[in-house]
């Protein structure tokens, strides 16, 4: 956890609308509940963000350890306020994040779907007679400051209405997206976009690991630069009704935006393009070359930059003329070179990684109106003599693949991505499992079922990694 997006929200004094800091507060206090609501709605209908408490309103600095109980700001207190105040209601994550040898609540509130959400109640009045809090029948946004106030501009309701109707999915619109996805083909020009922005990031991610491996302790320096070339790059990008790669505008503002949802389900306590807040680690727009043209693009954390060498490292890029690519080096790697394993890969880290890049290519694609298809690029690099192993001890396929090297594009509609996700997921992750089919073995085919991917996850023992059927 030393590196997640929870502890940079500690320490990192942000600003961002998307985050709403809290002194220590008797959450059981009618004032204090009304004005909480007031903070969770608008952070539900600025598109998601985060409550954190324990942290001075003014200076941002961390204030200690508390003297409530954490149950005072657990999931049935801040349930218990929403359900009180608040329409539609919806469901927070409460996690708690140490640091400095004090533990601090961050709750992940989703952003709203369909509908707006609104105050359905009036918060307790003062001794003037006057509503604290919320006011019944508003609704709440955040503004500059960073501040949750009552929607007024034409600008805000614009924003929050488009969002909603990209939500909405009656049984008619779903039936007409679903019929358009089907005769849409991704255009040639969209797939060597992709195929062009994977290669220029893995190249770019081979030459931060060579660098990065200067700079790490020197039992480590082998292992960072064989990172250079065993890792797996993995990229996607939208589709319109005409085949065309669709534009990102406002890369960084999506991404946060995104990064709520990933959190909710596709988070180990770290995920795929993730925003983080400390500055000399946050994301950064670049301009670069691709496919012979000019594009800007968020990048993720350069790897020099990393506080921690953990067990894998990772690089991500959002282009605005629309692929975003993921890299990363293999987990299994690092238990290898401290137990003399052999080369191998393991079920979980497959499926957790492809699940979590569909999960962002879905969560992307709610924030864009007119998506059609998917298209996904994959390409695992160091497979060669690489065995599949359910742990440290359990074998599942006895041979070791022969090509070093495995690439596959494939594409889905954006309406079974978002409305039959596990068959979708089951296309993508398929391909890479075959590889180690082993007669008698291991049948990817009969294997790859929901309740094994459930089982697979549950390895992970976090409750923000599912599929999005399991909602």
């Amino acid at each position: 956890m030393a590196n997640s997006i929870l502890l940079d929200l500690i320490t990192a004094k942000t600003e961002e609308l998307g985050v709403e800091y809290k002194a220590w507060l008797d959450t059981g206090q009618p004032e204090v509940r009304a004005k909480l609501a007031r903070h969770l709605a608008a952070l539900a209908n600025h598109g998601g963000g985060y409550l954190v408490f324990g942290i001075d309103d003014v200076t941002k600095n961390p204030q200690g350890a508390s003297s409530f109980e954490l149950s005072t700001f657990g999931q049935d207190a801040i349930s218990g306020i929403i359900k009180r105040y608040l329409e539609p209601r919806f469901q927070v994550v409460v996690e708690h994040v140490d640091c400095d040898g004090s533990t601090y609540p961050v709750i992940t509130v989703p952003g709203h779907g369909a509908r707006p959400v609104i105050a359905t109640a009036d918060g307790p009045r003062d001794e003037k007679g006057r509503t604290v809090g919320v006011r019944q029948g508003a609704v709440y946004v955040r503004a500059a400051g960073p501040e949750s106030v009552e929607i007024k501009s034409a600008d805000d309701w614009t924003a929050l209405l488009e969002r909603c109707l990209t939500y909405r999915a009656d049984l008619l619109g779903k039936i007409f997206r679903q019929s358009l996805a089907a005769s849409t083909q991704p255009s040639r020009r969209a797939a060597d976009l992709l195929t062009a922005a994977l290669e220029d990031t893995a190249a770019d991610f081979s030459e931060q690991t060579a660098e990065l491996a200067e700079h790490v302790q020197s039992e480590d320096q082998r292992r960072i630069r064989a990172a250079g070339e065993n890792f797996v790059v993995l990229g996607y990008v939208l589709i319109d009704a005409d085949g065309e790669p669709m534009s990102l505008d406002n890369i960084a503002a999506l991404n946060e935006r995104v990064a709520i949802g990933m959190h909710q389900w596709a988070y180990t306590g770290w995920a795929p393009f993730l925003p983080l807040t400390v500055p000399e680690r946050a994301p950064r727009l670049r301009m670069g070359k691709v496919f012979g043209n000019e594009c800007t693009y968020l990048e993720g954390m350069r790897l020099v930059n990393t506080a921690v060498v953990s067990g894998s490292v990772d690089y991500w890029r959002i282009y605005d003329c629309g692929p975003a690519i993921y890299a990363e080096s293999f987990h299994e790697d690092y238990a290898s070179s401290r137990s003399g394993l052999s080369r191998h890969l393991r079920p979980v880290y497959i499926l957790e990684l492809i699940h979590s890049v569909l999960a962002h290519a879905r969560l992307m694609g709610q924030e864009l109106p007119g998506a059609h298809q998917v298209t996904v690029r994959m390409d695992w690099r160091g497979l060669s003599g690489r065995r599949l192993m359910w742990d440290d001890t359990r074998i599942v396929s006895r041979q070791g693949i022969r090509d070093d090297r495995f690439g596959k594009s494939i594409s889905v509609t954006y309406a079974e991505l978002r409305d039959d996700y596990f068959e979708a997921f089951r296309k993508v992750a398929l391909p890479v499992l075959r590889l180690f089919a082993d007669s008698g073995w291991f049948d990817p085919d009969d294997w790859l079922t929901r309740d094994a991917v459930r089982r697979e996850f549950a390895r992970m023992n976090v409750g923000t990694l599912k599929l999005f059927d399991d909602q």
